[in-house]
């Protein structure tokens, strides 16, 4: 009997590492275009951009169904990406800072979790913030682009509207950033 039972355990292990199937990137990929078809059925804005995140979220469909979870997952958050960046320049929300309460009397540094000094950038304008952090995004999708030498037509021109966008829509200009360096990890594989 327990030569049977062992015999059944190993025919399971054996044919689901057969199987090669990764069920939590499945079931990632799978929350992704379930969130990115809610988002695409009230998804208004720019017609380009519009697009754009339409033939992305045709590509996800398609790799989900041939079974590329990884590649789905990634095409469906650069379609995500670029249905947020669709309606306008997305709008910053600052952050109320609450202050931190005094707790015992023993010695505390003015570091760590009870410190009072808040980390760097915490207290500066969440539109200066967004300035500062889109340069560093369509930068590194640009060196992306150029080391990995991706040949989708469609990331080429997502960096190219991003460095378009930088001056005078610096959210938009991240978004498409990031889209475009998910599109580019959906090609690599990792």
């Amino acid at each position: 009997m327990r030569r049977m039972l062992a015999g059944v355990l190993l025919l399971a292990a054996g044919l689901s590492l057969a199987q090669a199937t990764d069920y939590r990137q499945a079931a990632k990929a799978a929350a992704a275009l379930a969130r990115l078809e809610t988002v695409a059925q009230g998804a208004t804005g720019e017609e380009k951009l519009l697009s754009w995140a339409k033939e992305v979220k045709a590509r996800a469909e398609k790799s989900y169904e041939a079974k590329n979870y990884f590649k789905a997952a990634r095409e469906a958050q650069a379609a995500l990406l670029l249905f947020r960046a669709a309606p306008g320049e997305p709008q910053v929300r600052a952050r109320v800072e609450r202050p931190v309460p005094h707790r015992g009397l023993g010695m505390h540094h003015p570091y760590g979790p009870r410190g009072h000094a808040l980390p760097p950038g915490k207290g500066q304008d969440p539109g200066a913030r967004l300035a500062q952090r889109a340069p560093v995004a369509v930068d590194r999708a640009e060196k992306e682009l150029a080391y990995y030498r991706a040949q989708d037509n469609l990331v080429k021109d997502l960096v190219a509207e991003a460095k378009n966008r930088l001056s005078k829509e610096p959210g938009r200009a991240l978004l498409l950033a990031r889209a475009a360096l998910a599109l580019i990890s959906a090609e690599r594989g990792f």
